[in-house]
């Protein structure tokens, strides 16, 4: 494969990082180099190896799910569980996207309704 000066940068950006977390050595000869780095950008705890291989697998063209943003999506859309004095209570996590302006929020103090 014929690879761009931008993939180059990415490669040797990609290479000390691969090295020191699963012991694999990037060479450029290798004919399933983008292959196997697919394979190590999902199983990379590292956003910073993850999102440099995204970017190196758009820049190569190859159809790419990164964990990435499926990560990003799920965080949106999942619940999320806080301990509060012992006790796990869980909160959905919303987007909101009326603008905080419009928003009217009551709130009770001494047992009288306060509107802000």
């Amino acid at each position: 494969m014929f690879y761009s000066h931008e993939m180059v940068a990415l490669l040797q950006q990609l290479r000390l990082p691969i090295q020191s977390e699963f012991g694999v050595r990037i060479r450029l000869a290798d004919p399933d180099l983008l292959l196997s780095l697919g394979d190590i950008g999902h199983r990379s705890r590292n956003p910073f190896t993850r999102n440099t291989i995204t970017k190196l697998m758009r820049l190569a063209e190859i159809p790419y799910a990164s964990s990435v943003d499926t990560t990003e999506h799920a965080a949106q859309t999942r619940s999320t569980e806080i301990t509060y004095r012992g006790q796990k209570i869980s909160k959905q996590a919303t987007p909101t996207a009326e603008p905080a302006q419009a928003k009217h929020s009551k709130q009770i103090y001494r047992g009288q309704v306060v509107v802000r």
